[in-house]
């Protein structure tokens, strides 16, 4: 591990330095174009019991007509990067007839904090306390969802199920909390119960991890920066909000065999998309501390959980009654980091399994973890395409 580690770290100064030539030569105004992105303004909004949920709005598009009304979808990040990660959707939103609305979970920038009870949840709380937490955070969710819609009169869905309404993404770890607002919606009251069984037309995940669902193990060759200890560990988080936006290049994805992925080493055939990202931006999207805090200890404690929930909003017949208008669509692209395409093969056997009906798959060609970063027009379009 500690030579792989060496040449992983080597590759990446080689990088850094050939694309600080970039930026610094006869390309910077290219390199310059990269950080044109609009500036996001973040707000907040409360869910009661002393917490508030930030959350930044594209706004209501312009364009919308009463029998194409706009659809919104409510994104919540994962690990590390938080919502102004989205920043360049909301600007493409609108031209897609989408409203888009980040919001930032608890303890990360804007949210109110965790407290210290809850953060010992998550270390050493029983199985039913664990629960708990994921039912009380989805509840946050929920309530932000709905205050959301009552306070912005977000138009209904239409009858014919095309437009309107709102929809849930998922990225990355955000999927487990994505996922569980959805498995726990017979726990609302009765007034968002009712909200979601009439306006929730989609839950999208867009490439959720394995600890995000629960489905381990890992296969033996999984490697994060996270994990090394060849990494001093200080280090180990800002190596990972690193080397998580780069390509790599796996084998036929499509034989769900573990030896064709890329697991250490990125691809050199696009550069990662940190690259087309200014220090400004990177510092304004990202806090290592929940990621190695209350994160890290939903990783490592909650899994049970988080697989029980998985089950239940995809798979539980009386859930999606539930939600009778939720399409789920599962979105991976076929370069980016392998724990995307390792839960990716977890949710088409587990989708099989019932039956096959009960999610539908996108494949990107050639996108990575931050497709909405690197080609914000790509994945809007293809969360436009997964509410139809």
């Amino acid at each position: 591990m500690a030579s792989i580690s060496i040449t992983l770290r080597s590759f990446f100064l080689l990088q850094f330095v050939f694309f600080l030539g970039l930026v610094s030569g006869p390309n910077s105004a290219w390199a310059a174009s990269l950080h044109r992105v609009p500036r996001v303004t973040t707000s907040k909004l409360s869910v009661g019991n002393g917490v508030d949920l930030a959350f930044i709005d594209s706004g209501a598009p312009t364009s919308f007509s009463k029998s194409t009304p706009y659809t919104t979808i409510f994104a919540i990040h994962g690990e590390g990067y938080y919502s102004p990660v989205f920043q360049k959707i909301v600007a493409y939103a609108p031209l897609a007839n989408i409203r888009f609305v980040a919001v930032t979970r608890r303890d990360y920038n804007g949210s109110t904090a965790l407290t210290t009870d809850q953060i010992s949840v998550l270390a050493s709380g029983t199985d039913d306390q664990k629960a708990s937490y994921l039912v009380d955070r989805s509840t946050e969710i929920a309530t932000f969802i709905d205050t959301f819609v009552t306070q912005n009169s977000i138009p209904a869905p239409t009858s014919n199920g095309q437009y309107g309404g709102f929809a849930i993404l998922g990225w990355s770890l955000g999927n487990a909390f994505a996922i569980s607002t959805v498995s726990n919606v017979q726990s609302y009251s009765s007034a968002i119960q009712t909200r979601f069984s009439t306006y929730l037309r989609a839950l999208i995940l867009q490439e959720p991890p394995s600890v995000a669902i629960g489905t381990g193990p890992l296969p033996a060759q999984t490697y994060t920066p996270q994990i090394d200890t060849s990494i001093p560990a200080d280090l180990q988080q800002p190596a990972f909000i690193q080397w998580i936006t780069a390509y790599f290049d796996h084998g036929d994805i499509s034989s769900k065999d573990p030896n064709v992925l890329s697991y250490v080493l990125p691809s050199i055939s696009r550069p990662p998309s940190v690259f087309n990202m200014s220090a400004a931006q990177l510092a304004g999207m990202t806090n290592n501390g929940p990621a190695n805090g209350s994160d890290g200890l939903l990783i490592a404690n909650v899994q049970t959980q988080l697989l029980a929930s998985y089950k239940k909003a995809l798979y539980d017949n009386a859930t999606r009654a539930a939600v009778p208008n939720m399409k789920v669509t599962e979105i991976v692209g076929d370069a980016t980091a392998e724990f995307g395409i390792v839960a990716y093969w977890s949710i088409l056997d587990d989708n099989d399994a019932a039956g096959g009906d009960k999610v539908e798959f996108k494949v990107l060609h050639g996108a990575n973890h931050f497709v909405h970063w690197d080609n914000p027009e790509i994945a809007i379009a293809t969360y436009a395409a997964s509410l139809q």
